[in-house]
């Protein structure tokens, strides 16, 4: 039982001791008769003194003259000997109490001699484990004081070693000062002759740049006079008209790109970037897709360039010039507007490709061109008022190779071309070629010419994407597949 524990019994015992009479009456009340009986036999001279007194007092005084009972006394006489059977009442009490306690009391003198011998069984193996700690103490200082004089001659052979290494660095220190000291003296002398000299060069230049300047001054005044006679201020009212065929003459502002040349990817892209540039500058004025010369191309790229026509918010009007063919004649066909000179020639054919593989792959690429072909031509078929098969049908009584082209007249009653044209008017060309070089972007991009083995010149077109074809007029076969 731990020193709390009985603590605790301790101060239960206290409390019944010195509890209230009604708690004690509750918990001891069969004992009552007991103690009462016990208490009468103690005292019974007591009790045979108080009748003694009782019958003396019932008696004739000296005088012997009767009294008559006083009831004060009587009640005097019961108030005592109520507060005598309570006080034997509470001294049985108290004597069990302390019975009680001396048990208890009895039970935590055992409790604490049993804790003694285990506080005592536990020094006795603390005092065990502190000698062998003690003794590996021991060992280890030992250990210890060995290791220690290890490492002090070590520390010696090091130190000695050092200070050897320490002398000759020192040695070399004092001779590398001396050297860096020759030298500074040798830069110093040289820096003072550079300074000398870049003074007397400061001084030339200063002269220089006070001449420079005034020329600089002359040739700006030059420069700037002779782009003031190399620009043109164009009337922007007069270029930018909602309606730019005005009198029979066509108005191409400077919202206009150019489609020359053979079409593939770097074209398209170039072309799709502009027309959503000028959608985003504005939707009210048209966009010039304008074709000086261009044989057609990849049926992909002019798709994509159809396709971004389409989608503009402003209107895309095409062009044509010189030569429109193949895929260029399909887009100039199928703009929202198209422009041409009376004698610039409108090609439309079916599209071509080479192919090689077996027949199981040469059936293939024929599905697919046959694929391309109806989308491509059908909506010139349509615009035309004819069927695909009446369009092929047209173009080979036209010309036995299939190439069916017209001039631009021909081609407006053929629905090729909404409008024929004999005056336009380039309103972008505002600044002087010979000095700002070409105002128009052609997107040849990398192509370029060389020649074959047999000396002949031709220009190697870019590969086409995955399940595309080119769709040009290259009767020489000038343009090449690499």
């Amino acid at each position: 039982m731990s020193p709390f524990q009985i603590f605790i019994r301790f101060v239960f015992i206290a409390g019944l001791l010195f509890s209230p009479v009604a708690f004690a009456q509750n918990e001891l009340a069969p004992l009552v008769v007991e103690a009462s009986e016990a208490v009468d036999s103690l005292n019974g001279e007591d009790s045979y003194s108080s009748d003694s007194e009782e019958v003396s007092k019932g008696r004739p005084d000296d005088n012997g003259e009767d009294e008559e009972s006083d009831p004060e006394e009587e009640v005097r006489k019961a108030e005592i000997k109520a507060l005598n059977a309570e006080r034997e009442l509470i001294q049985a009490r108290m004597s069990l109490r302390s019975e009680k306690f001396k048990e208890e009391l009895a039970e935590l003198k055992e409790e604490k001699e049993r804790l003694a011998m285990e506080n005592s069984l536990t020094r006795e193996r603390l005092s065990q484990e502190l000698a062998e700690l003690k003794a590996e103490n021991e060992r280890l200082s030992v250990k210890m004081d060995a290791l220690n004089k290890e490492i002090s001659l070590a520390g010696l052979e090091s130190k000695k070693e050092l200070s050897q290494e320490l002398a000759e660095l020192k040695m070399e220190e004092e001779r590398l000062i001396l050297s860096n000291s020759i030298a500074t003296k040798k830069a110093e002398n040289e820096l003072t002759e550079l300074r000398l000299a870049d003074s007397r060069l400061k001084l030339k230049r200063s002269s220089l740049d006070v001449e420079v300047a005034e020329l600089q001054a002359k040739l700006s005044v030059k420069e700037k006079g002779d782009l003031v006679d190399n620009i043109v201020y164009t009337n922007q009212k007069l270029m930018y008209l909602k309606e730019p065929f005005v009198d029979g003459v066509l108005h191409v502002s400077d919202r206009r790109i150019a489609l020359n040349g053979p079409i593939w990817s770097g074209l398209a892209d170039y072309v799709s970037e502009r027309i959503n540039f000028f959608n985003n500058e504005s939707v009210e004025y048209p966009i010039f897709l304008v074709i000086d010369s261009s044989p057609g191309g990849s049926v992909m790229s002019g798709y994509k360039i159809l396709k971004s026509m389409h989608g503009s918010n402003a209107p895309v009007f095409v062009v044509v010039k010189s030569y429109a063919a193949s895929m260029a004649a399909s887009i100039a066909t199928l703009a929202e507007r198209s422009y041409c000179y009376p004698n610039a020639v409108i090609l439309h054919h079916q599209i071509s490709w080479g192919v090689s593989g077996n027949l199981t792959q040469q059936r293939e690429f024929l599905e697919e061109a046959e694929e391309w072909w109806r989308r491509v031509a059908r909506p010139v078929a349509e615009k035309m008022n004819l069927t695909l098969d009446e369009f092929i049908t047209l173009m080979y009584e036209k010309n036995s190779d299939g190439d069916w082209r017209e001039f631009g007249d021909r081609a407006q009653e053929l629905k090729w071309i909404d409008h024929v044209v004999d005056r336009i008017w380039e309103m972008s060309v505002d600044k002087n070629p010979d000095r700002f070089g070409r105002s128009m972007i052609f997107a040849e991009g990398t192509l370029e010419e060389s020649l074959d083995d047999d000396g002949k010149p031709f220009m190697a077109l870019p590969r086409l994407e995955p399940f595309d074809f080119y769709y040009l007029y290259n009767p020489d076969r000038y343009y090449r597949l690499r």
